[in-house]
């Protein structure tokens, strides 16, 4: 499946209303979800807050569903998406990268950062959201109502407002674990990137990248951490998630195909029958005969 790069699809582009400062990038989307499932990258963490329609987010260990009144963080890398409703999708956005993050949480907030700090948050983490959060995107709104736009000073508070407003309030500690790990680490965890992300089909250089690595610093760094080349992982780890689909879900072999991440199906097959030595529709009626 084909990834769309998300965020260079809205920078700049005319058919959204939008605002930028220090590279926070905060838009009016107002676009169909095209097809289902969308597979699409970002370069930047962003904010959602959604005012028409919704999706369904996929990740390799749990779905999201998000509608209108909802809102999530979802960490920058790639995200499958399946729409839900007809018709339109609305939603503010609000792009930020690390650095703007790890500023706000260490020179606004007396949060302690401790550097041994567990990561386990997900790539999305939908949002409580308190009366002060509701009434923060309903002011952002305001903005393009407006006929002049705001200036760069009050927006900068404005986006600095939303990370002291979710990380000290206490209403939402994921999003707050993960603003924590953001500002601790200057890479990525290694792991992190390809737990959230092997079950798209990306290069071992955009792994590389989502890492902020070299190519050759991060094959080194993954064969230290999993004894074993990124290639040989992959396989291994799109096969038993393949598995898994098989044995648990109702997905058909195209189905698990993409959803594994996969370049296509008879190549899914032939891996597939290789490693198992059964092809994927031989080892489901397997598993059915069982139950």
């Amino acid at each position: 499946m084909e990834i769309i790069d998300f965020y260079k699809f809205v920078e700049h582009n005319p058919l959204f209303r939008q605002m930028a400062v220090d590279d926070v990038l905060f838009t009016a989307y107002d676009c169909p979800l095209e097809g289902s499932p969308v597979d699409y990258s970002t370069e930047k963490n962003y904010f959602c807050y959604i005012f028409v329609g919704g999706g369904r987010w996929k990740t390799p260990t749990e779905e999201y569903t998000l509608k209108a009144g909802d809102a999530a963080f979802l960490k920058k890398g790639v995200h499958r998406v399946f729409k839900i409703l007809n018709g339109d999708f609305c939603a503010l956005l609000i792009f930020m990268p690390d650095e703007f993050i790890s500023s706000v949480l260490k020179n606004e907030t007396n949060l302690i950062l401790d550097k041994n700090l567990e990561e386990e948050t997900d790539s999305v983490i939908p949002l409580t959201l308190n009366e002060s959060l509701l009434a923060y995107f309903s002011s952002l709104m305001g903005y393009f109502s407006q006929t002049s736009k705001p200036s760069k000073s009050l927006l900068k508070v404005k986006f600095k407002e939303l990370i002291v407003n979710i990380a000290t309030s206490g209403d939402n500690p994921l999003a707050t674990k993960c603003f924590k790990e953001i500002a601790i680490t200057g890479k990525k965890s290694l792991k992190l990137v390809m737990e959230e992300n092997f079950i798209f089909n990306l290069k071992l250089k955009d792994f590389a990248h989502l890492s902020n690595r070299s190519l050759a610093s991060f094959n080194r760094d993954f064969v230290k951490l999993y004894g074993t080349t990124p290639g040989k992982w992959l396989k291994s780890k799109r096969l038993n998630y393949a598995k898994y689909l098989l044995e648990t879900t109702d997905l058909n072999i195209n189905e698990i195909t993409v959803e594994s991440g996969f370049e296509n199906t008879s190549h899914f097959i032939r891996t597939f029958k290789e490693h198992f030595s059964f092809a994927p529709l031989r080892f489901k009626k397997q598993q059915l005969s069982k139950v």
